[in-house]
């Protein structure tokens, strides 16, 4: 099991912006509603607190992993848990108009843009280490609501302070996901020629 506390995000504000305006439905951008944006991603990325919890399992582990796949030459599977943590709701909560009509967009979109930056990096710290052990990892597969409690009993998300309470996170803004690992081609390919010699 590893565990990732207050690692750094580079929000993406064209992207929050992007978001931003379209929850707002908002055709045309004026530049003061790009610096309120820009201000509100400044502002709210001092409250971020990314962390995360992953843990790798053999195919052979859990029934789980062949009830969530249609893969079927996995060797192993990577469960994860990331949050940007609460601080970020509890500053909304203060002051809900910090940036006027946009202020809920924004930290919405704020926190969505960190949980994906913080999915990608979980992503980048297994593929790793899947190379190291001659594999390749499939592309991030979504957990079931429904499935949260069970596979948090396999990666203790307590160590990031998140609970899941009849199927939703909290901290709200936290996701979880699974990653497939297979063996690398050049690896099966080497078995191959192996196997003619």
């Amino acid at each position: 099991m590893r565990k990732i506390k207050n690692f750094k995000v580079n929000l993406r504000i064209k992207e929050i912006s992007r978001v931003v305006k379209k929850l707002n439905n908002i055709s045309e951008v004026s530049v003061e509603f790009e610096e309120i944006v820009k201000h509100g991603c400044r502002a709210y990325s001092k409250f971020l607190r990314p962390s995360a919890v992953y843990d790798t399992f053999s195919k052979d582990y859990s029934v789980l992993f062949k009830e969530n796949t249609t893969l079927s030459k996995f060797v192993a599977c990577s469960v994860f848990f990331v949050t940007v943590g609460d601080n970020l709701e509890e500053e909304y909560k203060l002051d809900a108009n910090a940036f006027g009509e946009y202020t809920s967009t924004i930290v919405f979109a704020v926190a969505m843009d960190a949980l994906e930056q913080s999915k990608n990096f979980i992503q980048r710290l297994i593929s790793n280490e899947a190379k190291d052990e001659s594999c390749e990892i499939s592309s991030r597969e979504e957990i079931n609501k429904n499935m949260y409690g069970k596979f948090s009993k396999m990666v203790p998300v307590e160590k990031i302070n998140v609970d899941i309470v009849s199927g939703e996170f909290r901290p709200k803004y936290s996701a979880c996901g699974l990653f497939y690992w297979m063996p690398s081609k050049k690896k099966q390919k080497n078995q191959l020629k192996k196997s003619y010699i």
